[in-house]
């Protein structure tokens, strides 16, 4: 894991690191999350709740979703099976996690004036992991989320009265627009404060027009704002005890909570799932190119080891790590490929519809013919063919 902090130590860092545990650090702490319901932040508190049980106090920001309110979601998240073990093992720590209600997206994260109140004066330790991750989002939401998200937490850490570490979760790929990335905040062309000026006041349809010249050489509205995001703890951080944390693909777990635990099909897992039934058969992608990828438990372990090492360091400057593998264990996407495809027939999945095979094309033109001849075209026959019998089209 690419794993290494530029920032010099303070005189006390190395020395205190050694006599204080991570255990310790932790014990009798307040915790704030944000993030806690989506794949990283569950492995996250099961991590803490396991591993660090003399917490005192875990405050998870949910808001409510879909038809769901905040206790509905919240009860959801503690039925988990990923909290199999501490319920079996450790089941008094369960009363230690309570729910407020909130939301990234609203000013003052949406919070009600006791609950703010309360936080400001009781918590010590941030992990502000909540982004929308989706890669096609509109500008203007993934702005509102990912980048004004980060400036509404750290208006609230500022005021924080008790507060000993702040840990912001970005990604390895926010700054995609770079072939080379240092352990260091880069500063773009158009002040993140301007973009979202922009998005605040321009209507959708003129955001539209403009997104593809803002973002650049990034990928995705996704990369883009989580590097503005970076900006902005740079300008608002100073003076903070906070670290930022870049991992790269977050892929199902080594170890723990147990070996190979994933609880969605999303990004590089869906990838792998679909070849695994068959359904992808065409692949735009440089096969010699690495795929960057990081088990959970890797990312969380060094999140938990960041916000110790913020406190144990006591430097006021921000610092960054790469959590990442290409650099000691690189894995191609050809090689990938290979790996998915062998074990996908090995141990075929009861939803395959198809002989797992595929190809990793570079040409546009004809993945797009490869793409109509054998995704569409055979989703279209059996769709017929399920309107013919009376079943609902998949």
């Amino acid at each position: 894991m690419g794993l290494t902090n530029t920032q010099t130590n303070s005189e006390h860092g190395e020395a205190d690191s050694r006599r204080i545990s991570i255990d310790a650090f932790f014990a009798e702490t307040v915790i704030f999350i944000t993030g806690a319901t989506g794949f990283l932040g569950k492995v996250l508190l099961e991590k803490l709740l396991r591993s660090c049980p003399r917490v005192a106090t875990f405050f998870l920001l949910i808001r409510p979703k879909r038809g769901q309110s905040v206790e509905d979601r919240f009860k959801e998240l503690l039925n988990n099976p990923v909290f199999d073990r501490i319920r079996s093992e450790f089941p008094d720590t369960m009363n230690k996690i309570f729910p407020v209600k909130g939301d990234v997206g609203l000013p003052d994260l949406g919070l009600q004036p006791a609950d703010r109140d309360m936080l400001i004066q009781r918590v010590n330790i941030v992990f502000h992991s909540a982004a929308t991750v989706r890669f096609d989002e509109p500008l203007k939401v993934a702005v509102n989320l990912n980048t004004l998200g980060t400036d509404r937490m750290l208006d609230l850490c500022r005021r924080m009265t008790n507060l000993i570490s702040i840990i912001h979760v970005s990604t390895a790929y926010s700054n995609a627009d770079r072939r080379e990335i240092e352990e260091s905040i880069y500063i773009t062309e158009v002040n993140p404060y301007t973009v979202i000026d922009m998005c605040e006041n321009l209507d959708d349809e003129m955001i539209e027009i403009i997104e593809k010249k803002m973002i650049g050489k990034h990928p995705n509205t996704y990369t883009y704002t989580k590097g503005l995001a970076e900006q902005i703890v740079l300008s608002k951080g100073r003076g903070l005890p906070i670290a930022i944390v870049r991992p790269s693909i977050v892929c199902a777990a080594y170890e723990e909570p147990f070996p190979g635990w994933i609880d969605n099909t999303c990004g590089i897992t869906g990838i792998m799932t679909e070849i695994g039934r068959g359904t992808v058969r065409s692949i735009m992608c440089e096969e010699s190119l690495v795929v960057d990828v990081v088990p959970v438990d890797f990312v969380v372990d060094t999140l938990i080891c960041a916000a110790w090492q913020n406190a144990m360091q006591n430097t006021s400057l921000i610092k960054i790590y790469n959590c990442t593998s290409g650099n000691m264990h690189p894995i191609t996407w050809g090689e990938f490929g290979c790996l998915v495809r062998k074990h996908a027939i090995e141990s075929p999945s009861k939803y395959v519809m198809w002989y797992p095979g595929f190809t990793f094309r570079t040409n546009k033109f004809i993945h797009a013919i490869m793409v109509a001849t054998l995704h569409y075209l055979p989703a279209f026959v059996v769709d017929l063919i399920l309107r013919v019998q009376g079943s609902k089209p998949m």
